[in-house]
Formats: C-alpha cells, sequence, structure tokens
C-alpha cells in the first residue's frame, strides 16, 4: 500500500516542501443549492459542508452528488452514534435453556460502517490531514481571459 503523503503545512515544518505545491486556489462552482433527492436531515449539513469545500477550492458542479452523498452518510452515522448513545452498545438476549447472552446492538455496526463510508468521503474531498496533500483545487475558470470569446 502506497504511503499518504504528507500534509503541505506539515512539510513546511520539517522543511521537506519540495515537489508541487498542493495550495487551494478557488474552484469552479456555479451555485451550491442541494439537490432535490436529498433528505432534510442532510439538507441541513449541506450549507456548512459546500461552503467549506469551496473556500478550500476543490468544489465543482461535478461533485454535487458525491457531496450529498456524504452529507447523507453524516446523517446516518449521527443517527447511530445517537442510538448507541441512547440504547446502549449491547442488549440482552435469553438463550433457548435460560441463559442470558450479551449481544452487540445492531446501530454498532451501523455506527461503524457509516463511520467506515464518511471517512472515505472525507479523505474524498481532502477533508482530513493526510488527504489534503494529494486533493488539488480545480481552477476558477471566470478568471481566465479565454471565458470572455466563449461566451
Amino acid at each position: 500500500m502506497a504511503r499518504k503523503p504528507k500534509p503541505t503545512h506539515l512539510k513546511a515544518v520539517t522543511g521537506t516542501t519540495r515537489g508541487k505545491p498542493t495550495e487551494a486556489t478557488p474552484a469552479r462552482l456555479s451555485g451550491t443549492a442541494p439537490p432535490a433527492f436529498l433528505s432534510d436531515p442532510a439538507r441541513a449539513h449541506w450549507p456548512e459542508l459546500a461552503d467549506l469545500l469551496a473556500g478550500l477550492g476543490v468544489l465543482s458542479d461535478g461533485d454535487l452528488i458525491a457531496l450529498a452523498l456524504l452529507c447523507e452518510t453524516l446523517c446516518e452515522y449521527l443517527e447511530a452514534r445517537d442510538t448507541v448513545a441512547r440504547e446502549g452498545a449491547t442488549y440482552e438476549a435469553v438463550t433457548e435453556a435460560g441463559a442470558v447472552m450479551y449481544r452487540a446492538h445492531p446501530a454498532v455496526a451501523m455506527r461503524n460502517d457509516a463511520a467506515r463510508r464518511l471517512q472515505s468521503l472525507l479523505s474524498e474531498f481532502g477533508l482530513t490531514p493526510s488527504a489534503r496533500a494529494k486533493v488539488s483545487a480545480l481552477p476558477d475558470l471566470r478568471d481566465d481571459p479565454a471565458t470572455g470569446y466563449f461566451r
């Protein structure tokens, strides 16, 4: 497995800033309205995540479905986390012989699965320290002088 790149801010601290710069520039984005299919709980997370990603310069119009998936997965994680906090991580089950057995609550597996998918999506958008070094920003086409000729 390949080693993850070191984040740019850590390269500056250690003095190993060789290679291409990974600083973000403004992304090409026409609007950040959430898609119609997004659930109401996920819609609440949309503005914060969209603004954060647009500010980092990694959000384009083609990423809106992936961002919607990130919002939905975040909601799944939070719901499962709240269920485990409310009902506990285990429950009692009585066997046919009458013995009490403790089993993991199904929400624990759901929480862990959602956390794994959430971590993967956060990495794709460069929202983890090691992922920031490998995600480059998209050019802002609004500043390109050629855009005036192609309107």
